[in-house]
């Protein structure tokens, strides 16, 4: 399922992200990641903040840059521009995860795999593309700021200056990335397997008797 997912962020990620947006978000997080490694440089000559050795000063100035760049990154909008059909009153309308599918398609996307029934055929089709959107959208959301709030947390763990319990929390949320694109994988695992499946009959009206039933009276000239 974790390469499924990977497999459906990939070829989504296209629908889902600006490139324009992306360039541009890059260009924003590298111009204030420059400004802050020349502060750090400045900072760590005029007083050695950054530690000693030949090797550590290096390493944590890197770190506090990348983790300023992932940040300022993860903050600047990158999702695409969405049409009519999803707004109200002019505002974008994002679609939850949670909230995405219907009762009867949750089902079809836990861990044990099942038959798809007809009925919920149409269902599925429907709403795992929804649900597909919105996880890869907070995917490319969450994962540079869960890293770089990883990496803030591991450079001020490793001046000693705050408990471990600190440290393990960040990494303890990058778990949410992996569980994500497991959910990716089952999705497509879904959608999949409701294309294979033979859409349902269609209802059968009764018909109705053109003739009236009952006791026929004859009446006088007939």
């Amino acid at each position: 399922m974790l390469r499924l997912g990977w497999q459906v962020m990939r070829g989504l990620l296209g629908q889902v992200v600006d490139p324009a947006r992306v360039r541009r978000a890059l260009w924003i997080a590298g111009a204030v990641a420059a400004v802050v490694l020349g502060a750090l440089v400045a900072l760590h000559l005029v007083n050695g903040w950054a530690g000693t050795g030949s090797l550590r000063p290096g390493l944590v100035v890197a770190a506090v840059t990348a983790s300023v760049f992932l940040l300022v990154y993860a903050c600047c909008p990158t999702a695409r521009e969405v049409g009519p059909e999803l707004r109200i009153n002019g505002r974008q309308v994002r679609p939850n995860t949670a909230l995405a599918v219907r009762w009867e398609v949750r089902p079809y996307l836990d861990r044990v795999r099942r038959p798809v029934h007809p009925e919920h055929r149409d269902a599925i089709l429907n709403d795992v593309p929804l649900l597909q959107r919105g996880l890869v959208r907070r995917l490319t959301r969450l994962a540079p700021l869960l890293l770089a709030v990883a990496i803030g947390v591991a450079v001020v763990f490793s001046f000693g200056s705050v408990n471990g319990f600190l440290l393990v929390w960040p990494f303890m949320y990058l778990g949410l990335l992996p569980e994500m694109l497991v959910r990716l994988g089952r999705s497509e695992r879904a959608r999949r397997d409701a294309l294979a499946t033979p859409p349902a009959a269609p209802e059968q009206r009764p018909q109705w008797r053109r003739d009236p039933s009952g006791s026929k009276l004859g009446l006088p000239g007939e």
